[in-house]
């Protein structure tokens, strides 16, 4: 039977405190021992305690003196390029998570506006009801994928899969998006291998009679929840 995760608090009882502080550091220790034989690498640790009149000191005083006055001797820079601490653990994590944070905004953003695209490309939004911050967006990204699908026919021609020769509407007919994804136009597909099965997309306010683009007179059915755009 695997054992409990361990909550990290402190443990109030006196006994209990005790055994464990006893038994991890035997295993701390033996860690020690173990980094020095296995890695080849110079380590001391030096414990203190209420519960011992002295701290305890691995390997031997002598050898930690050594090992303290080789690190002291380094530059203050080499000394602390590695060195954590509570502060300087909780920092990078932090940091970690802000990054992680902000790389999630950026793949939603990009998601958000390649719905716009298809529901602007399926007539169901007008380009003048969309904020210019977000056309400016949608014209990168449509850039962008177009020198995706450029380098797709490249790498396809080196292949032999496409033939130089062949016109655009041919072309457009082999896979340039991975396979499963759906090609399409209009509202029941997702054009030219936008994929957004898994995200219904930004719902926004639209004007009164604004709702449609382009000639079509007919809407489909059931619109879809206008999105509410998020700068």
């Amino acid at each position: 039977m695997t054992r409990g995760k361990i909550k990290l608090e402190y443990i109030a009882n006196d006994a209990e405190r005790k055994a464990s502080f006893k038994k991890r550091k035997k295993g701390l220790l033996n860690k020690a021992h173990e980094l020095c034989t296995l890695c080849g690498v110079q380590a001391c640790a030096i414990i203190y305690s209420s519960y011992e009149p002295e701290p305890t000191v691995w390997p031997s005083e002598l050898d930690a003196q050594h090992v303290i006055s080789r690190f002291r001797a380094l530059p203050e820079m080499e000394q602390t390029q590695r060195m954590f601490n509570q502060e300087s653990y909780t920092d990078q994590r932090i940091r970690k998570s802000q990054e992680q944070a902000q790389k999630l905004q950026r793949e939603n953003k990009i998601k958000d506006i390649e719905i716009l695209m298809h529901q602007c490309m399926a007539g169901l939004l007008n380009l003048q009801n969309i904020p210019p911050n977000y056309t400016t967006e949608m014209g990168r990204l449509a850039d962008q994928r177009k020198q995706d699908i450029l380098a797709r026919m490249e790498e396809l021609q080196r292949i032999g899969v496409v033939n130089p020769q062949m016109e655009g509407n041919q072309v457009m007919n082999f896979p340039l998006v991975n396979p499963g994804s759906e090609v399409g136009f209009g509202w029941g597909n997702v054009p030219y291998g936008f994929d957004n099965t898994d995200h219904p997309g930004p719902s926004f306010s639209i004007p009164p009679g604004n709702t449609n683009a382009g000639s079509s007179s007919n809407p489909p059915e059931n619109d879809a929840p206008g999105p509410s755009f998020r700068n």
